[in-house]
């Protein structure tokens, strides 16, 4: 069974842009406290105010990113986009089924390792192409 875990910012997670990085934490913050709301059986209201939070949150968060990107003119600038659309479209449908399930913990599980796992990914290996676009080198 899944357990959630903390997150700990990394500068490996640096896209080298500061006011990206601060969302970046930010939303990593807020996964945090969504794994600490199911282990320490906040119940339902919490965890969907949380869920609510990072919804918000991560919509602003792409398009400010999406900004960024297209300031820099990064040649991943329409990847990045495409992967925010389909990570908008998947937390909605999982939003819905924990909503549907009656804020299911075993639910709430899913949603954050789906989050954990996206977030990571994301940030490495897509929002690390900003990295040389802004510095003009490869990311160290």
């Amino acid at each position: 069974m899944y357990t959630p875990k903390i997150l700990e910012w990394d500068e490996a997670l640096s896209t080298g842009d500061s006011s990206v990085d601060e969302q970046h934490k930010y939303l990593v913050e807020t996964l945090n406290s969504l794994g600490t709301a199911i282990l320490d059986g906040h119940g339902t209201e919490a965890i969907a105010r949380i869920l609510g939070r990072m919804r918000f949150y991560a919509g602003w968060h792409f398009d400010r990113e999406e900004e960024c990107f297209e300031k820099y003119q990064c040649p991943a600038a329409e990847m990045n986009k495409n992967a925010h659309a389909a990570f908008v479209e998947k937390f909605d449908r999982y939003h819905k089924r924990f909503h549907d399930a009656g804020g299911s913990n075993d639910m709430a599980l899913k949603i954050h390792q789906e989050i954990t796992d996206w977030i990571v990914n994301h940030i490495m290996r897509v929002d690390g192409e900003l990295y040389p676009c802004i510095h003009h080198r490869p990311k160290p």
